[in-house]
């Protein structure tokens, strides 16, 4: 198909394409009294949608992989609930919308919680999705979820969308599927309501956003949480129950649900900087002990040399961010942390001196040298075996008064 005829094709059948105005679908979330909106996905009202709210954007951050002090864009953001949940993870939110009175309790959302630390970062723009007004690469990664078939045309958000994502980004999508727009609820919208309800072709998502420029199409073939579960025998009958699962899953998901993220070039670099479950597996390394002090007098401090070589496959950076990601290496002590003075990529080596004061009373110990990525794990806790050595800690000769 031609662009035309593509998006001929993707707006069929749905009346509400020609509104002249966007009045009600920035009004049709403020049907909901003011209470309701600020305790979504959680509260009774909306209780029987909670689990899959919740469960949409577990599958959606496991994909966007937000590293604590990214800044990620909340499109199409609604009660702002999504916005609640990134920020509780550390992470710089923008929330997008087109009811300014959706913002508004986005605003008081956040601040109804004491707990959100950074909410005072939290920004909240009134705007269409067709045309966001932020400058080119502005975020790190976009976040939509059930909001791209309100989109009068998807070419034109995915353009926009790829347009303030840094090169490396990500988008992800969790949208209904094909048979949206024919379910009585979605009818009753777009008559009565003027909401544009349409369906998500992952084939026609594929096209339109590989035009926009994104690089990359993944999917995730799920039904909802509840289709998976089965009375288990531990009998060799589940296995043919299992089978039937998976192929209920790829012939009925596309038309239940449609979820996705694209890619804004190549994957972010690997460093210490990934999210914390990219980084399982991947943190080794070598410590040997170059020179040490065997014994020193209580309240001395003392200096080690170590040899550090970084076996794993990911480059421990020097300098973190707002919550860490930066590696040290650490003394299982004393708890004494030496910064490194530089990058060091997958099998290079580094030498540094470690002094650690004198904080420790007469006795001997056992000591342990580790690398830490700091705010996420220590090395050995990944499996890197740490360096070990004694220590003798002698009383001060300087008598007492």
């Amino acid at each position: 198909m031609s662009a035309g005829e593509l998006s001929a094709w993707e707006n069929r059948g749905i009346p509400s394409i020609d509104r002249v105005s966007d009045e009600f679908e920035s009004r049709a979330d403020e049907k909901q009294d003011v209470t309701t909106s600020l305790n979504f996905p959680l509260h009774w009202t909306t209780a029987r949608e909670s689990w899959d709210y919740l469960f949409e954007f577990s599958v959606a951050c496991e994909l966007l992989g937000p590293r604590p002090d990214d800044r990620v864009l909340d499109f199409a953001a609604g009660t702002c609930w999504a916005t609640e949940l990134l920020s509780r993870l550390g992470v710089r939110t923008v929330s997008v919308d087109l009811s300014l009175e959706m913002m508004r309790r986005g605003r008081q959302r956040l601040a109804a919680d004491s707990r959100l630390t950074f909410r005072d970062d939290a920004a909240f723009v009134v705007a269409r999705g067709q045309a966001l007004p932020f400058a080119d690469g502005s975020f790190d990664g976009v976040l939509c979820l059930n909001a791209l078939h309100h989109q009068p045309s998807y070419a034109v958000a995915l353009r926009e969308i790829r347009r303030v994502l840094k090169p490396g980004g990500r988008a992800v999508f969790s949208e209904p599927g094909t048979a949206h727009a024919a379910q009585p609820l979605s009818a009753f919208r777009m008559r009565e309501e003027s909401v544009l309800e349409k369906p998500v072709s992952l084939p026609a998502i594929r096209r339109v956003a590989m035009d926009a420029g994104f690089t990359r199409m993944r999917v995730i073939p799920l039904r909802s949480a509840s289709a998976y579960v089965f009375e288990y025998a531990a009998a060799p009958a589940d296995a043919a129950t299992l089978r039937q699962m998976w192929d209920e899953t790829v012939r009925l998901s596309p038309g239940e649900h449609a979820r996705f993220v694209l890619d804004n070039g190549d994957d972010p670099p690997a460093d210490t900087l990934l999210p914390p479950h990219r980084l399982t597996g991947r943190l080794q390394a070598r410590i040997v002990l170059e020179q040490v002090s065997a014994t020193v007098t209580a309240g001395q401090s003392f200096t080690d040399r170590l040899r550090i070589t970084n076996t794993g496959s990911v480059t421990w950076k020097a300098r973190g961010r707002r919550f860490g990601g930066q590696v040290t290496c650490g003394l299982k002590v004393c708890d004494a942390h030496d910064e490194l003075p530089r990058d060091v990529a997958p099998g290079e080596e580094i030498e540094i001196d470690m002094t650690v004061a004198g904080a420790l009373s007469p006795g001997r110990y056992g000591l342990r040298y580790d690398v830490v990525v700091e705010g996420v794990t220590w090395f050995e806790f990944q499996g890197s075996p740490c360096a070990r050595r004694s220590l003798d800690v002698t009383a001060s000769d300087v008598p007492r008064a």
